[in-house]
């Protein structure tokens, strides 16, 4: 059996960056390896209610930032044609945007390219040419400016962070993962979401690590001193120890509203059994490894060992909070595994400020990104303008401002419905 702390009945974390990191992209690999350690020798709750708002890992990987921008139905011209390119478009789109420009400058250089207003000329024929500025306005109405856009947002990327190795070995287990879950229909999938081979979709996995590590850079410049203290006045509080009994029961889709109902009454029945011996002077451990359904914990008295916010379903977590040292449930605490009786055995002091602050950024970290959807937008904006980035065209640059607008207005209005 597991030791006691991989006993715990912690929840499966689903997201991202929960796990304290060294560098930014290290931070990943160690979360997924840890993940998948967790999940493989314990037997702890998960969420219900954040396992059916989650976004699975393969489902976030595909979605490129612009996919993220396409909150308002009144989208513009302009980020609407984005939202809707594949990475195989992009990158397309930028093979022929050089094609187009190395044709011009050719024509250019050749004699009798020009018409008599002096235009160059890029195509002619009978009864018609098409002239250089021709060719760039059309280009222009067509969505030329956002692969421009895409194409400087991953020049900033690969300056800002360093493809590690870390990097490729996350990008790789994923596209593993994909193909042991897809199977035969991997190519379809792949295929499905606008991408060509195993290649792009690993330059596209390491580009989404980066927007990350660069969303994730961007919040923790914008935290404030007030937000870092008013959380640990809030919710940083001491690890705490607790023992428990599952009487287990989960809904099954194979009986009858009634015989599942029966069903739970006799498991909650059985607890509150339980809790009468206990009430009787009988001792808990014992209890725990004649009664407790969970094979991990029952033979240690149901010991959990240590834990913190966070790391159990919030039902349990609530309950084992609320009692005092040696105190148990005086009735059973349900949750989606069943219906449990804990015990509280052991109670840590709150730590500092100063050893809380690494926690506190995280978690905030991943709370501004569950309130705001298009936080990825705001960090880009914020690079572009670290690295002084001048639209020279009057036409691209009005566009542009639209979609800044946009998306600003769209984050503004999402974090205040979050907040309240």
């Amino acid at each position: 059996m597991a030791e006691k702390k991989d006993a715990k009945l912690k929840k499966d974390a689903t997201k991202t960056a929960k796990e304290k990191k060294t560098t930014k992209a290290s931070k990943k690999v160690n979360e997924n390896k840890k993940e998948v350690k967790k999940t493989a020798s314990k037997s702890k709750p998960a969420k219900k209610e954040e396992e059916k708002k989650k976004v699975t890992k393969e489902e976030k990987v595909i979605d490129t930032y612009a996919s993220k921008l396409q909150k308002n139905k009144k989208e513009s011209k302009f980020k609407r044609w984005f939202n809707n390119l594949t990475l195989e478009q992009l990158i397309i789109g930028g093979v022929i945007i050089i094609a187009i420009l190395l044709i011009i400058l050719i024509c250019v250089s050749t004699k009798n390219t020009k018409t008599k207003d002096g235009d160059d000329i890029v195509i002619k024929l009978d009864g018609m040419t098409i002239t250089a500025d021709e060719l760039y306005d059309a280009l222009k109405e067509q969505g030329g400016q956002t692969i421009a856009i895409n194409m400087v947002d991953e020049y900033i990327l690969d300056k800002e962070y360093e493809t590690t190795d870390e990097m490729k070995e996350s990008a790789e287990a994923t596209i593993d993962n994909y193909k042991s879950t897809y199977g035969d229909n991997y190519q379809s999938f792949l295929e499905y979401n606008g991408i060509a081979n195993d290649s792009e979709l690993k330059e596209l996995l390491i580009r989404n690590s980066k927007l990350t590590n660069a969303t994730d850079d961007y919040i923790e410049d914008n935290l404030t001193d007030d937000e870092m203290q008013d959380y640990y006045d809030d919710e940083i509080v001491g690890d705490i120890e607790a023992k428990h009994i599952l009487i287990s029961y989960k809904e099954d889709d194979s009986l009858s509203d009634e015989e599942n109902e029966a069903k739970e009454n006799e498991a909650k029945a059985k607890a509150e059994e339980v809790i009468e011996k206990l009430k009787n002077g009988e001792d808990f451990d014992k209890l725990a490894k004649e009664y407790s359904d969970d094979e991990s914990t029952k033979d240690n008295g149901g010991d959990l060992g240590y834990f913190n916010k966070g790391d159990m379903v919030q039902e349990f977590e609530d309950a084992a909070y609320a009692l005092d040292v040696n105190e148990y449930t005086t009735e059973p605490v349900k949750t989606e595994y069943g219906y449990h009786i804990i015990m509280k055995t052991g109670q840590k002091e709150k730590p500092s400020y100063e050893k809380s602050k690494d926690t506190i950024k995280e978690k905030l970290v991943e709370q501004k990104k569950d309130e705001d959807s298009t936080i990825s937008v705001k960090a880009m904006i914020a690079l572009r303008e670290k690295y002084n980035m001048q639209i020279k065209d009057k036409t691209i640059k009005s566009d542009y401002n639209d979609y800044i607008k946009e998306a600003t207005t769209t984050t503004t209005t999402t974090t205040a419905s979050s907040s309240n």
